[in-house]
């Protein structure tokens, strides 16, 4: 590609003096999917922050409250309730 002088400038951009770019419909297929959920992401955070206003992100200030109805503490194991499988293990050995 030759170098452009200031004065034709427009000449240098000239699509037509590029080579030529032929897009691969491959190409094309492969990436659609992705652009598409690239601008619907786009779309659905714009919407989010267009009702809802900026992203505060502060729940990383703030402990988890255990006492919250949607909070389940995991079980407590006590040490004579075992799984079936293992009382059935210690039978075996014992026999």
């Amino acid at each position: 590609m030759a170098t452009c002088e200031i004065d034709d400038i427009v000449d240098c951009l000239d699509v037509e003096k590029l080579p030529g770019i032929d897009v691969h419909p491959a190409a094309i297929l492969i990436l659609t999917p992705f652009i598409v959920i690239f601008v619907w992401a786009a779309w659905m955070e714009f919407r989010r922050w267009w009702l809802y206003g900026p992203s505060e992100n502060k729940r990383s200030n703030f402990p988890i409250n255990e006492d919250a109805p949607s909070y389940e503490p995991p079980p407590e194991e006590d040490a004579d309730s075992a799984l079936p499988d293992q009382d059935n293990e210690q039978e075996r050995r014992n026999d």
